[in-house]
């Protein structure tokens, strides 16, 4: 015989599938081993009580990621008035503009801010406005102080 009659040693038939209708008998056995074991009458309540509990544990997360969310833009909020304000007093010290500003965002982030508490959608969103303002003015600050000054200011 031919050395290229030979079968070839690194050929290997492809591995066996299983038989899908033996694997759903099986999967039935394991299901009624499962019905047993909780007790047939129980199955469906049992089946339901756990949905009902992960639905509960699933919602009982999202409330309290919902609030660390509104927690941080609040906090956010009131850093970037902070910041705000130091870039204005930066810029007062160096004799530019800015006392105006300084003081009409002051009293609109003061309204927006004042007693909205709790976890209503108007208290949310008046934090969302005062965030806004907060982040659009220290912005504005930022670019007032990047120029450079005009001649005769102290830089």
């Amino acid at each position: 015989m031919s050395a290229s009659m030979l079968p070839d040693p690194r050929f290997r038939p492809a591995p066996r599938r299983p038989d899908p209708v033996a694997m759903v008998w099986l999967a039935g056995a394991a299901l009624a081993v499962l019905a047993y074991s909780l007790g047939p009458d129980r199955l469906v309540a049992n089946a339901l009580d756990a949905v009902q509990q992960a639905s509960w544990y699933a919602d009982h997360l999202i409330h309290n990621l919902t609030l660390a969310t509104l927690m941080a833009l609040r906090a956010a909020a009131i850093g970037l008035y902070g910041t705000y304000v130091g870039l204005s007093l930066l810029a007062l010290r160096r004799g530019g503009q800015g006392a105006g500003g300084l003081i009409m965002v002051t009293l609109i982030f003061g309204l927006l801010v004042w007693g909205a508490e709790g976890d209503h959608p108007a208290a949310n969103a008046r934090w969302v406005a005062a965030l806004v303002l907060a982040a659009l003015a220290a912005l504005g600050a930022t670019g007032r102080l990047a120029r450079r000054p005009p001649p005769g200011m102290r830089p």
